[in-house]
């Protein structure tokens, strides 16, 4: 994990507040749906997710494609609305604030080919009536220097790093408390990564900046966050500091993510078992969501939704939606 100073994770009152938020997408209907004139039932991309950012934190947000990381991201930044749920920032809710930027996956599809990247980044000055001079500033945060020369380029002329800074620039520009990183470094190479990486860290630290990290892979979430939250069909099934979920992980989906990553010694055999196949698509399983691809499920695991609750020999903080995680073997 990160060896920069941490943010002080006890305060009582969150930057971030995220309560009860839920969000189902509208599917079409089958060929069997039409013909015994049934509704679809809509696809459940969030449930009833609970989530805080303090002030000056890295909260990392992990699982596979489709786990709902990125719907959770636009619903936190007003891009889309919830079904249910609160989300305030400072108490406000997302039409009262200016407070949150936004950095999106793909710098290519981001940045607008024929516009100088001066002029994206002045958008949202420019929308809220705000100084140009936060231009140049946020380019320097970015570290593309000297902001001058690159002002008038375009985004053709930069590598995708660059373009990456450009946009983290564009977030900037309003001078956030907060920021949504949504996948930022995975269209980036490794030294790109490590570079943006480093950024995000260095912003936080200089400006105070806090971060909710979008990933699906947990060696970033090591790397940078102070705490994880693991998401799993739109639902929270483990949150932590990140000490304490990516070294002692109490659910059998995180499990099985940490053991997906690639391991440093090449002779090195991974003793986890990799959940069975795939997020499933359609209707949410009863009761624990992750019971059908789970090596450690019970008849009992589909009775009841489990809540989240203090992991066995957790630190503070540590929680865990599993009935069984205190029979779990330990990790070799």
């Amino acid at each position: 994990m990160s060896e920069q100073p941490r943010a002080n994770t006890s305060a009582s009152a969150p930057l971030l507040r995220v309560r009860g938020v839920s969000v189902t997408y509208a599917a079409q209907r089958s060929i069997a749906d039409l013909l015994a004139r049934r509704p679809a039932n809509g696809i459940v991309a969030l449930d009833s997710v609970d989530l805080d950012v303090n002030a000056g934190e890295i909260v990392a947000v992990v699982g596979e494609s489709g786990s709902g990381k990125t719907t959770l991201a636009r619903v936190i930044a007003g891009l889309i609305d919830a079904d249910e749920g609160v989300v305030e920032v400072e108490g406000e809710g997302p039409n009262d604030w200016r407070s949150v930027g936004m950095v999106f996956q793909d710098p290519y599809e981001t940045l607008d080919p024929k516009r100088t990247l001066g002029e994206f980044v002045a958008e949202g000055l420019e929308a809220q009536g705000l100084p140009m001079d936060r231009v140049n500033t946020s380019l320097e945060a970015a570290e593309l220097l000297p902001a001058a020369a690159f002002r008038d380029r375009v985004p053709e002329e930069l590598s995708g790093g660059q373009r990456q800074r450009v946009v983290i620039a564009g977030a900037l520009a309003l001078n956030p408390k907060l920021v949504i990183a949504d996948e930022p470094v995975s269209m980036l190479d490794v030294s790109m990564r490590a570079q943006i990486l480093k950024l995000i860290e260095q912003l936080r630290r200089d400006q105070g900046i806090a971060w909710l990290f979008i990933t699906h892979d947990l060696s970033l979430a090591w790397a940078i966050s102070d705490r994880v939250v693991v998401l799993y069909l739109g639902a929270v099934v483990e949150e932590g500091a990140a000490e304490q979920v990516l070294r002692n992980p109490a659910h059998p989906y995180t499990r099985a993510l940490l053991a997906a990553l690639p391991s440093t010694d090449p002779g090195a055999a991974s003793t986890h078992s990799l959940a069975a196949g795939e997020i499933p698509q359609g209707d949410t399983p009863s009761g624990c969501r992750f019971r059908n691809r789970c090596a450690h499920a019970v008849e009992a695991c589909a009775n009841k939704r489990p809540p989240l609750e203090a992991a066995p020999g957790g630190g503070a903080g540590h929680r865990v939606a599993c009935i069984r995680a205190a029979e779990l073997p330990p990790l070799s």
